[in-house]
């Protein structure tokens, strides 16, 4: 079924990153449900084969490969940038080149190349980590100063693409996700699952800080329609699902691997980060996140369900049952 009456029906779509789990996603549907035509690029092209079956073209390119960009942006009508350093390998050199200096070089690409619209893929770590109001929407500024290097960057890398999407006459449109969960997911999924039934803390406080979740489809619907809604030019939005606590985040976790999340306090919590610097226990925990954890924070997706008609079409009980059923057809459970 289309979510956009098929208005990408026969058009050429590039979607970078279409090797990672957003961007693979994303070119899924626009190829197989959606009828356009799709190139994705990539590095490690094996990795998703049921990409590739849904009739996406892939191409080994990276990032910062000008002259591999540029051949692929040729024809495009429109262009979704997905591809970004997530904070697992480099420092803020690659982040930096990654976020910032290939998102600029893309935009300029697309624009050579006669694309339409460029629809970056932001994130609402963008807005500071945490943010400096619980109450989040889009016309809050961006925190280019923030001390996490991906949100920095991702907020450095959306700003320097509308000023080009100005200077170059190119649509550009943004969208600033929440944490993505759902078949595939590494961060918010994979990796909290294992978290969850290793034992690790997961819980802090008294786990009433606010998660702000969005499922994978729920995410790509919003993201077709910035591509094709002419509101959405020269905007940013919000994805986000209604927001949960904490608690009820994890215990979807626990109850599909039959193990109860725990918890320690914020002060056993401190200590546990510095351990995890020290010891090198590579848990996804510093001192901004265990902020983030506290906090009654949201990210409103009113903007997009206004101008766009975005609705959060999988509920959270309805996205953990898909994940759940991926989980174990994995191997990741039992």
């Amino acid at each position: 079924m289309s979510i956009i009456n098929y208005a990408l029906k026969g058009k050429k779509v590039l979607v970078t990153g279409a090797t990672g789990f957003i961007g693979g996603r994303l070119a899924e549907r626009l190829a197989r449900e959606e009828g356009a035509i799709v190139t994705g690029t990539g590095r490690n092209l094996d990795a998703v084969p049921h990409v590739v079956e849904a009739g996406v073209t892939l191409v080994k390119a990276d990032l910062l490969d000008e002259e591999a960009t540029r051949a692929a942006m040729q024809g495009q009508e429109v262009v979704f940038h997905v591809a970004a350093w997530l904070g697992r390998h480099g420092g803020e050199q690659q982040a930096y080149a990654l976020n910032v200096a290939a998102t600029a070089l893309a935009v300029r690409l697309a624009a050579e190349a006669g694309v339409k619209r460029f629809v970056q893929t932001s994130s609402i770590a963008s807005y500071g980590h945490p943010p400096k109001v619980l109450h989040v929407k889009e016309d809050t500024p961006l925190d280019t100063e923030q001390e996490v290097i991906y949100g920095r960057t991702k907020a450095l890398g959306e700003i320097r693409a509308f000023e080009l999407g100005k200077e170059l006459g190119i649509e550009v449109t943004a969208v600033r996700p929440g944490l993505v969960y759902g078949p595939r997911a590494q961060s918010w999924t994979i990796n909290m699952i294992k978290l969850v039934g290793k034992g690790m803390p997961v819980i802090f406080g008294d786990g009433e800080g606010h998660a702000y979740p969005v499922f994978i489809d729920n995410l790509v619907d919003g993201m077709l329609l910035t591509a094709v809604r002419p509101e959405a030019v020269g905007q940013a939005y919000n994805m986000c699902d209604p927001v949960v606590t904490f608690n009820e985040w994890f215990g979807f976790y626990g109850e599909m691997c039959g193990k109860k999340p725990r918890r320690i306090p914020f002060w056993a919590a401190h200590i546990l980060i510095v351990l995890n610097q020290i010891l090198n226990l590579d848990l996804p925990l510093n001192r901004p996140r265990l902020r983030m954890y506290g906090l009654k924070a949201e990210f409103p997706p009113a903007k997009a369900q206004e101008q766009l008609g975005f609705v959060s079409r999988v509920s959270i009980e309805e996205g953990m049952k898909i994940t759940e059923a991926w989980l174990r057809d994995e191997g990741y459970l039992p």
